[in-house]
């Protein structure tokens, strides 16, 4: 193994960091000072027209340094000599160059024939504070150009990629937060429609929405059939208890709107039941029948979110996840006000790091007594 990391990265050294080199400092502050790579004052221009240059067993990757002329930097003096020192203040250009990096050197592309088979390359912890330290020491002492760093078996790791790829899924689960959660029961249901929660739920646990995207709950809980392992249930048909089949997933349909709009998820489309439910306050439903009702979902964040769902005991719970720098400190809360017995207006209160700072109003529901007489309007599951 260590053969094969040798290898694909080649007999080299760590890039050496240039020596601190003598500076002009009378125009130097004696404190720490804030500015940009684009000051003359203490950053020679010519950088502009540099790259930061990674390589690899062949493979290289570029970024203009004038990518980074208007980040802001600290400056330090030292108090003894007045050489300077610099810092920069965000470091996001650094760890979307170096995912960049990363991403590539998991890819199959870079496996060495030689080597066993199913193995990649990754870069060792702490790499990346050592990457910027690299540039920043040498925008300041120079000489001016290119700054070149070729990886070897000290910055990099050797890993298969099941093991890559689930680092990967941890390090994504760990910037995601629980945005939205609900959670209902279903005791005192029958078999079948227990039945229809779980196969409507498990279609739905792990559902990733990407940016702009849209999704339907009658898509992703599948055709409601036999051959899918729905079973006939209660369902309401135009206000009257009915058998169907799938009877029951309206309860997910339900629970996913709340967990959704506590979420801040934007729902394009939801139909309140024509009775009330017995699971979820008056007008927090969300019914759902097939080529008629649906429950669609837009996502307005800068990242997939994903859904989750648990059916433990006699409870279903569906849980959102978002970035957490998304959230950007806003939490939401979906609820709503009766106003008779057979009405209620639904809200949204939206609150910024824990302070409440609007309210919406989401909608009016209006709803009507179970009836005995059928009626031929669509089913709702």
């Amino acid at each position: 193994m260590k053969r094969w990391i040798g290898m694909l990265l080649g007999a080299v050294i760590l890039a050496a960091v240039p020596a601190a080199q003598k500076i002009n400092v009378l125009a130097a502050p004696v404190e720490a000072g804030m500015t940009t790579l684009s000051d003359a004052a203490f950053f020679d221009q010519e950088w502009a027209e540099k790259k930061l240059v990674i390589s690899c067993a062949g493979n290289v990757w570029e970024k203009p340094v004038a990518d980074l002329m208007t980040q802001e930097v600290c400056l330090y003096a030292d108090s003894e000599n007045g050489a300077l020192s610099c810092k920069f203040v965000e470091t996001e250009w650094s760890d979307e160059f170096l995912k960049q990096v990363e991403a590539a050197l998991r890819s199959p592309e870079l496996v060495n024939p030689a080597a066993p088979e199913g193995y990649c390359v990754q870069f060792v912890d702490g790499y990346g504070e050592w990457y910027v330290g690299v540039v920043q020491d040498r925008l300041l002492a120079g000489p001016v150009e290119d700054i070149e760093i070729e990886l070897n078996e000290y910055t990099c790791k050797m890993m298969t990629f099941a093991d890559a790829e689930a680092e990967v899924v941890r390090e994504e689960e760990a910037e995601y937060v629980l945005a939205g959660t609900c959670t209902t029961s279903f005791r005192g249901s029958s078999a079948a429609r227990i039945n229809n929660i779980r196969i409507a739920a498990e279609n739905m646990n792990g559902y990733i929405l990407l940016p702009g995207e849209t999704g339907s709950l009658d898509k992703i809980f599948k055709p409601r059939t036999s051959a899918n392992g729905y079973r006939s249930a209660g369902v309401y048909l135009g206000g009257k208890l009915a058998d169907g089949i799938g009877g029951g997933i309206c309860q997910v349909s339900s629970t996913t709107y709340n967990a959704l709009m506590n979420a801040g998820i934007t729902v394009t489309e939801r139909h309140t039941h024509s009775s009330p439910v017995s699971y979820l306050p008056l007008g927090t439903d969300a019914a759902i029948s097939a080529g008629t009702l649906d429950l669609q979902f837009r996502n307005d964040y800068p990242h997939g979110i994903r859904l989750e769902t648990v059916v433990e005991g006699k409870n279903l719970t569906v849980n959102v996840y978002v970035k957490e720098k998304d959230m950007n400190g806003v939490t939401y809360r979906l609820w709503a006000k009766k106003t008779s017995s057979m009405s209620a207006i639904t809200y949204q209160t939206v609150y910024v790091n824990g302070v409440e700072t609007e309210v919406r109003e989401i909608g009016r529901c209006r709803y009507k007594p179970l009836i005995k007489e059928e009626e031929e309007d669509p089913s709702e599951d």
